[in-house]
């Protein structure tokens, strides 16, 4: 298997060398379609708008330097001093597709959106787009959530309805929410399952997960969020489908520590736990303490969309993946370095999990990567 700084080289002589796109830019991810009334704090989770400025004015200096310096010597220069390491994750990997995938979110670290594009990112994948938010702005029932409006769909397999937004119901429609499809590779919650629904957000994925995994058969889902604002969209989501009663919301911050309660920030889809003083606060929990505390035989699913906590979260599982080896879909966005740090975590807690990466967006954000 070549290493991941010849595997960087091989793109950037196919793509950062043509003077044109092959694919068109990312317009809808991250409350940018400007077609459906969005909030917009997942931009840049976290940061005040003043730095926003800032990094925006920093960005556009570093992007005008790199016209007048030789763009490849330079981006292999900023890989070798900030991404070499990476190659340990990348060899990781399972598939060309999560490997070409990996190499090419680097390099999109190290250049920008608008030169650099990901496969992943394709023409069909944003017509689907196109063809969901037609469903949704057609929709005339609407839920409002934080600052965003949802609107009610139904949904044929599994048959259930939702209050969503389009990028949702695009990832259901082409097969990938919360679901890794690859040639003979499926990474999926399956009928049955025990699921560990970690990030409710507005409750429409958690209602999807729990009736993949089929109360009838046994499955269940356990849903954990920080906000109570989280919760209560998932209660509207669960009255508009009575017959998904397989379902425990958990009002709770996955860690590595117990009973700690620690700051959250102001209610949002992007709202995390922070160290600065705040006026909510929440109780921690770890995984492995949730199961021995609910006397639980098995966890088959672990979902993590968390805004940064994965790391520690995945930390307080660590019994849980060492005795049942679930399934994972776990969030690699958050942070600069989750590329780096979240799957050698992993794998040093069970050296026998195969990886898959994938991502939804054309400029690296909802990064998913699967194990199992």
């Amino acid at each position: 298997m070549k290493d991941l700084q010849s595997h960087i080289t091989e793109i950037i002589k196919v793509k950062l060398n043509h003077k044109e796109r092959t694919a068109p830019l990312d317009y809808f991810s991250w409350g940018r379609d400007t077609r459906h009334m969005v909030d917009d704090t997942e931009r840049l989770p976290g940061l005040t708008s003043q730095k926003q400025f800032f990094i925006k004015v920093a960005k556009k200096c570093y992007y005008f330097m790199m016209e007048f310096i030789n763009s490849n010597k330079r981006i292999m220069s900023q890989y070798a001093e900030n991404y070499s390491s990476f190659n340990k994750s990348y060899q990781l990997m399972s598939d060309q597709y999560s490997r070409n995938l990996f190499a090419e979110l680097i390099l999109m670290k190290l250049t920008s959106e608008k030169k650099m594009y990901l496969d992943s990112f394709t023409q069909s994948f944003i017509d689907s787009y196109e063809n969901s938010s037609e469903e949704i702005l057609n929709s005339n029932e609407s839920l409002e959530v934080y600052k965003w409006i949802l609107r009610k769909v139904n949904l044929d397999n599994p048959s259930i309805s939702l209050f969503t937004v389009p990028t949702i119901l695009n990832l259901h429609h082409t097969g990938r929410l919360y679901r890794y499809k690859q040639d003979d590779v499926l990474i999926e919650v399956e009928g049955g399952d025990i699921v560990l629904d970690a990030g409710v957000g507005w409750g429409d994925t958690t209602i999807y997960l729990a009736a993949m995994a089929n109360k009838n058969l046994g499955g269940h889902s356990y849903a954990f969020d920080i906000l109570e604002e989280g919760i209560n969209a998932l209660s509207e989501q669960c009255n508009l489908n009575p017959e998904i009663d397989n379902i425990t919301p958990v009002l709770k911050a996955l860690s590595d520590k117990d009973g700690e309660h620690v700051n959250i920030s102001s209610p949002s889809p992007g709202a995390k736990v922070v160290k600065e003083e705040t006026e909510r606060k929440i109780e921690t929990i770890s995984i492995d303490t949730f199961f021995k505390q609910n006397k639980l035989k098995i966890i088959d699913f672990v979902k993590m969309d968390i805004e940064g906590a994965e790391v520690p979260a995945l930390n307080g599982a660590a019994e849980v993946i060492k005795k049942f080896k679930p399934k994972l879909a776990i969030s690699v966005y958050h942070k600069w370095d989750d590329l780096l740090v979240i799957p050698q975590l992993i794998h040093s807690i069970r050296d026998d999990y195969e990886y898959y990466l994938d991502c939804t967006t054309g400029f690296g954000g909802e990064t998913v990567l699967y194990c199992r």
